[in-house]
């Protein structure tokens, strides 16, 4: 398995070629340490044919417990498609969000299947959090 995360390639590929055929949709985290080096490939929901349900504290608690620096989120699609649906972009603001709060490094969100894979750093897609946001969202109620 991936040794190191110092590529969005290398991930995409690895995990692809671990996880792609995978026939339920499922989520894993890529525990890694301040080199890059992957701490653990861990798998923290599997789900149905068409859907998954991922909680943030699910992710984080092993990430505490790893004493990781970063993570990149992986969720596959056995469906093909490596479009993002509106449970995948709300997991991602989620997410985001607590990595600010916890001072983890969110380092990508990737979509698989059989097909290939999608990076949202690379498509310039991953939800940046800044103090300031996470300001307006804890004051002001009818943002969340």
């Amino acid at each position: 398995m991936l040794e190191i995360a110092d590529s969005v390639q290398k991930v995409g590929d690895a995990m692809v070629q671990q996880f792609g055929q995978t026939p339920q949709e499922a989520c894993w985290i890529l525990a890694v340490n301040t080199q890059m080096r992957v701490l653990e490939v861990n798998r923290v929901a599997m789900g149905t044919l068409d859907s998954v349900t991922v909680h943030p504290r699910d992710i984080f608690r092993r990430l505490v417990a790893l004493n990781a620096y970063g993570f990149i989120v992986v969720h596959n699609h056995p469906s093909g498609s490596l479009r993002l649906s509106q449970a995948d972009r709300k997991l991602m603001t989620q997410l985001a969000m607590c990595s600010g709060v916890m001072q983890f490094h969110f380092l990508d969100f990737m979509v698989i299947s059989s097909r290939g894979y999608t990076s949202l750093r690379s498509q310039h897609w991953l939800a940046e959090i800044s103090v300031e946001t996470l300001y307006d969202l804890w004051t002001k109620n009818d943002k969340v």
